[in-house]
């Protein structure tokens, strides 16, 4: 099911595109009257150093949607008291994560490649976002540890709130765009990111109730795929239309040293797990409603 949503998204990137093209048929070229200089503090630095109209920016909205594929959830390293609750280590959880959408402020700077009409290189940032990341199914509803020899532990269910991150998913991307003498010009463009976490914390309130365990979210690669429409309204100035797919694919995060109090083993105030590691894919569209500058 994960997959087919993952290709019936896919079209989004190129539906508005197609939706615009009766208009692109009839609009008219960009006036001469915007071919007017425009100078700002700093423009004649600028254009000395990288020449006219070869940077640009844009700032907008973004709204970022991800879509969390869990593969796997594994105990290891497990203790004798986790072992003869689940079994020999490792062993396999049963359940999945998940995480909301996001609104938050999108920055991308643009340089204008001197080779090749239409083609540009673009930095894409945000305000770091934080992911909070959720439990679903049995992880969620029901005990971590459910019994000890046929005990009860009386640990309740870890429920929804798992854990969160700050994420600073930079990317690059090549950009190509078409009908530069239009004032609609649509884009294409693909690239690679980077997934960065920090400020990492479990935030469950059974497994921090003895102290908070440690924490590691794996940094990985990614790409990314881009789709967009510039409306200009002069030649400096546009309006924009951005839609992203991004996706990282086997990220790792591992909750180390897992402590949870087990009131019902009355020689025990605690039970010392072990380690808890999940596996998932993260896709996510990315989509910027903003406005745009050319130096």
């Amino acid at each position: 099911m994960q997959n087919i949503k993952k290709v019936l998204r896919l079209p989004v990137l190129v539906t508005g595109l197609a939706l615009c093209a009766p208009v692109m048929a009839q609009e008219r070229t960009i006036p001469e009257y915007d071919d007017v200089r425009v100078d700002y503090p700093g423009s004649e630095f600028v254009r000395d150093i990288a020449g006219e109209d070869r940077f640009y920016f844009r700032f907008g909205a973004m709204y970022f949607d991800p879509d969390v594929t869990t593969n796997s959830i594994t105990a290891k390293n497990l203790t004798e008291i986790g072992e003869t609750a689940l079994g020999p280590s490792p062993q396999r959880l049963e359940g999945e994560a998940t995480s909301d959408p996001l609104l938050l402020p999108g920055v991308i700077l643009g340089y204008k490649l001197p080779w090749g009409k239409g083609w540009s290189m673009e930095l894409i940032a945000s305000a770091p976002p934080t992911l909070e990341i959720k439990a679903d199914g049995k992880l969620a509803n029901e005990p971590l540890v459910e019994e000890v020899n046929g005990i009860p532990t009386g640990v309740p269910p870890l429920g929804e709130e798992v854990a969160e991150t700050k994420v600073a998913p930079p990317l690059i991307t090549l950009v190509k765009r078409f009908r530069l003498d239009h004032k609609l010009q649509p884009y294409l463009g693909g690239g690679i990111g980077y997934l960065f976490t920090y400020d990492t914390k479990v935030t469950n309130p059974i497994a921090t109730e003895l102290g908070e365990p440690d924490i590691e979210v794996e940094n990985k690669f990614g790409y990314a795929l881009q789709a967009g429409l510039d409306i200009h309204l002069t030649r400096h100035w546009w309006v924009t239309f951005d839609t992203k797919y991004i996706s990282f694919q086997d990220i790792t995060a591992t909750v180390e040293d897992l402590v949870i109090k087990a009131p019902g083993l009355p020689q025990f105030q605690y039970a010392e797990v072990g380690d808890v590691e999940y596996d998932a894919d993260i896709n996510a569209l990315a989509y910027t409603l903003g406005i745009g500058f050319t130096f």
